[in-house]
């Protein structure tokens, strides 16, 4: 439900789009130049850089860490030029945009149009989405799905922009969608969004599972239409690709369906990659068992009482102890819990900044794409003048029990770990033993990440010669074995 709107807000509103009117009038390359400005400043943030990281390294996985950062400055440059395009899409004349774009494939929107059915043009999020839709309603007539902005007066300025150019429709169901398919009406459609796991089948996408809504299809059906897919990008010399591509057939099996308009859909974005929709978390809903690609937060401190402190540590298994106290608890469920002494200096609570720095490192190491412990919960109980932090058990298995006869593939594994590691810019900087176990898939896990450092770059020369050289003088199979070097260091040499 929509809320009101006051008159003050509806006023600046306005005036914000009044201003965007005249901001439209300047010439197209200043307008242009400006986006790429404002593409700058959002690259500084954070909380959208990462996202555009994280998707970045699911889908370009094989391609290495500083050419994909070098994408993601590019994707916001871009993602800033869409922004100032609002003003061209919406306002700019139509013969001042001529040069800047140029259409292709017509003759098989002409001959899909000739048969009197509908059209589903099957389109995808790009960052000049605003523009490419303009552009397309300049040579083919549709009507464009809208989702009505809460705000009663800004969702009325986006509307009469859109309008300007094209018709547009509000979110509907599936039926009411294909009786207007069946009329013989076009709809422009994107279905590159992740929906939940209503609806969607998981399909591959640069080689990972992504779900994939099999509405587009549902649609097609009922609406009896002809399916168009519409590729747009902007050139290296800034102008607008808008190409109709031919007729794609509908097999009627989703999983078929989908990873063809999956492929067809990579194969746009590969025109220009750096130009996908990639700030928004496209991969929230991945299969069953499969780790989140996105940044966590580390959890926040919690104060909990003395009974319920004791209560946790009596109702699991003591694994270790430390002063004749608790060290290392395993509850009924699976989980760990490591208590550590409250400890201060100076009114500095040392144990605290400590544990904080292990949270935020576990977390970023994460995301890089590693496997480290997820804490669960990080409590403080004062009466007892100690910190608690639970989390899942981790199914490895040490270095120092690995059989002889499994030394030599565990070396292997090893450089090929480390080799990723540097790549992704990690630098272990003091690695022990006892810190790295090896799971049941064949990674590894680094148990304590503390004293990892990141960069945004792949490890220079100097920092990857200090970790492969203390790596050989700190892991027992590779001290004690010249052969077990040897295929460590080869495989190190190659590229992950």
């Amino acid at each position: 439900m929509a809320k009101k709107t006051s008159k003050i807000s509806a006023f600046f509103i306005g005036l914000a789009f009044g201003l965007l009117k005249l901001f439209a009038k300047l010439p197209y390359p200043f307008v242009i130049a400006c986006g790429r400005q404002l593409g700058r400043l959002l690259y500084r943030v954070k909380s959208r850089r990462i996202i555009v990281e994280a998707n970045l390294r699911y889908c370009f996985s094989d391609v290495s860490y500083s050419e994909r950062q070098a994408m993601c400055k590019q994707h916001f440059l871009a993602l800033g030029e869409g922004f100032a395009e609002l003003a061209l899409a919406w306002y700019k004349p139509f013969k001042k945009l001529e040069k800047y774009h140029e259409i292709r494939g017509l003759e098989h929107y002409e001959k899909a149009q000739a048969t009197g059915r509908g059209i589903l043009f099957l389109g995808y999020h790009n960052t000049s989405l605003e523009l490419s839709g303009a552009i397309m309603s300049r040579y083919l007539e549709f009507a464009a799905f809208y989702r009505p902005n809460k705000n009663p007066a800004l969702d009325y300025h986006i509307q009469k922009g859109r309008n300007n150019r094209t018709q547009t429709m509000g979110r509907n169901d599936i039926r009411s969608i294909g009786k207007w398919l069946k009329s013989g009406k076009n709809l422009w459609f994107m279905p590159d969004q992740d929906m939940g796991r209503k609806a969607t089948v998981f399909a591959p996408f640069f080689g990972n599972p992504m779900a994939t809504l099999n509405s587009p299809m549902r649609i097609t059906k009922l609406g009896n239409a002809i399916v168009l897919p519409v590729s747009y990008h902007k050139d290296k010399k800034g102008k607008m690709i808008v190409e109709v591509l031919p007729e794609v057939e509908f097999t009627g099996q989703d999983d078929i369906d989908c990873a063809m308009a999956n492929k067809i859909l990579e194969a746009c974005i590969m025109q220009a990659p750096e130009q996908y929709y990639w700030v928004h978390r496209r991969f929230k809903t991945l299969p069953e068992g499969q780790r989140t690609i996105y940044k966590q937060k580390p959890p926040r401190l919690k104060t909990i009482s003395s009974e319920q402190h004791d209560g946790a540590i009596s109702s699991g298994k003591t694994l270790t102890r430390q002063d004749g106290l608790p060290k290392l608890v395993r509850t009924f469920d699976g989980q760990l819990l490591n208590i550590f002494p409250r400890r201060t200096s100076l009114a500095i609570d040392i144990t605290r900044q400590e544990l904080k720095r292990m949270l935020e490192k576990c977390s970023l190491f994460t995301f890089r794409g590693f496997y480290t412990i997820t804490p669960q919960e990080f409590t403080l109980c004062e009466e007892r003048n100690a910190y608690m932090l639970r989390y899942l058990e981790v199914p490895g298995v040490s270095l120092s029990h690995i059989p002889a006869d499994r030394h030599e593939p565990t070396a292997i594994l090893l450089g090929s770990w480390l080799n990723h590691l540097h790549s992704e810019g990690v630098y272990l900087k003091d690695i022990r033993q006892t810190n790295i176990q090896i799971l049941p898939n064949g990674s590894f896990i680094l148990l304590n990440p503390t004293n990892c450092e990141f960069f945004d770059c792949e490890l220079k020369v100097s920092l990857r010669e200090k970790d492969r050289q203390q790596m050989m003088e700190s892991i027992a199979l590779l001290k004690d074995s010249q052969r077990c070097r040897e295929l460590f260091i080869e495989q190190y040499q190659m590229k992950p």
